[in-house]
């Protein structure tokens, strides 16, 4: 049985792969979006605690899926951690987590067992 629920977006399909299957053998209940706005709509209907985010995706941002969110549904507040092969370096960790209130900002490439320590950090009743 799922333990909590976990969107993952990214446009690398690879990488939602190998995240998406991490997280199912820790038994979180996933699902995927390819573009922001999926995201969006993903988020809205399922409220996942938590959002794994591509910054850099089709469509909207991860940036800009943060933003919406927060728009469209001001009650809903999960964890967010913010994943960029891009957008890299301290000024974006810092504008990440000041901005944006992401609880982790993770660059690419990122091993999926270092990933599954930052959620067991947040929810560590589900690691």
């Amino acid at each position: 049985m799922a333990q909590g629920r976990v969107l993952v977006a990214d446009d690398s399909k690879v990488f939602r792969a190998l995240v998406v299957e991490a997280l199912r053998e820790k038994g979180w209940d996933v699902v995927e979006a390819a573009n922001g706005r999926d995201a969006i709509e993903h988020a809205l209907t399922n409220r996942p605690q938590l959002l794994i985010l591509d910054a850099l995706m089709p469509l909207v941002s991860g940036f800009d899926v943060i933003l919406r969110l927060r728009e469209k549904a001001p009650d809903y507040n999960p964890k967010v951690f913010l994943v960029t092969g891009v957008y890299k370096g301290r000024r974006w960790h810092t504008e990440g987590r000041q901005t944006y209130q992401v609880q982790e900002y993770l660059e690419k490439p990122i091993e999926t067992d270092e990933l599954l320590k930052f959620v067991a950090r947040h929810f560590p009743q589900m690691a």
